[in-house]
């Protein structure tokens, strides 16, 4: 029977392949086949694409395993499994976490750049000159704050150590001093009395600040957006059809790449917060969590590739026109 481990493995290295190439096909499609009228955009969608390529070369490289367990969770690396060390591991661990504070803003930042775009706003320059760079630094802001909130608020320490030195070893058969971790441990009993870990405490509450700041900038601004989208359909005064019907691919495929980080990362992180508040055991069933983790950059490039109709389209005529070459060299040539 395969391990969770072993699962959890060939699930973020299957990730990491399907993740280079369809990032990579993204990149090529934005760069060689958009329309002049996507703009910006496309500079935005590349630099997602590059993130979500480090993220699961990362991803592979540290191995982490999510594990939940009563009032605790944290990820672990098997440092044996890789080329680092314990205390090096400590900081890659708070560098894998900053992804997901990354990718949080990331989606932000694309709506409102959408809204921008179908409201006509002022603002809108500010993506269309060296002032796009700066909205660039929104997702790095995001991620390097997830990674000091990781390095100086979720650390081991001793007692962590003692907790958990039986959970690994029964769980993944990983004796303590051949792993690092970072991990909120929010309820702590000291000289028989349970108290807050109050840097826990801390952690888990700007977690979530940040987590319904992104989600609420993301939902506002999509609504905002989905109202002006519905709403210049039907005057079409000041767009053409064609600009009318690529932003509408655009937005869908934008709600549609962005509910895969909330079903896939938001949702399962917020599962993961509510049981250690409430002190619920998930045992095993929370390591599912570091599938669905990886799984996010591997899939999450599919939306735009498939929804917006220049690049299906290119796509589609790449693999079908080798295909009528050969029936048409079988049809002229027969056997």
């Amino acid at each position: 029977m395969i391990s969770s481990k072993n699962l959890v493995n060939t699930m973020q290295e299957l990730s990491l392949i399907t993740s280079i190439l369809a990032n990579i096909l993204l990149m090529y499609l934005v760069y060689k086949k958009s329309p002049k009228q996507i703009g910006s955009y496309k500079y935005l969608m590349i630099y997602i694409a590059v993130f979500e390529m480090c993220y699961s070369i990362l991803d592979v490289l540290l191995e982490p395993l999510v594990l939940s367990h009563t009032s605790l969770f944290f990820v672990i690396i098997h440092t044996k499994s890789t080329f680092f060390t314990k205390e090096i591991c400590i900081y890659l661990i708070s560098i894998w976490g900053a992804f997901f504070g990354s990718f949080m803003a990331f989606f932000a930042v694309q709506f409102i750049y959408r809204y921008f775009v179908v409201s006509g706003s002022i603002y809108l320059k500010t993506f269309n000159d060296w002032r796009l760079v700066l909205w660039m630094t929104v997702p790095l802001t995001g991620g390097v704050f997830w990674a000091f909130l990781t390095i100086f608020c979720l650390h081991p320490d001793k007692q962590t150590d003692d907790v958990i030195r039986n959970v690994v070893l029964e769980t993944f058969d990983f004796e303590i001093k051949d792993i690092s971790y970072v991990g909120s441990y929010l309820y702590r009993t000291i000289n028989g009395r349970e108290i807050i870990d109050w840097t826990s405490l801390t952690a888990i509450i700007l977690m979530i600040i940040v987590m319904i700041l992104s989600i609420t900038t993301t939902t506002v601004f999509a609504t905002k957006c989905f109202l002006e989208i519905k709403n210049y359909v039907k005057t079409a005064q000041n767009f053409s059809k064609k600009l009318k019907s690529l932003q509408n691919q655009l937005f869908y495929a934008l709600v549609t790449q962005t509910l895969i980080p909330i079903i896939l990362m938001h949702l399962p992180v917020t599962i993961l917060i509510i049981s250690t508040v409430l002190s619920i055991d998930l045992g095993q069933t929370s390591v599912l969590v570091s599938i669905t983790i990886a799984l996010f950059p591997a899939l999450d490039p599919f939306p735009v590739i498939l929804i917006v109709k220049h690049y299906r389209f290119a796509m589609m005529s790449a693999v079908s026109t080798p295909v009528v070459k050969f029936i048409r060299k079988r049809l002229d040539n027969p056997v």
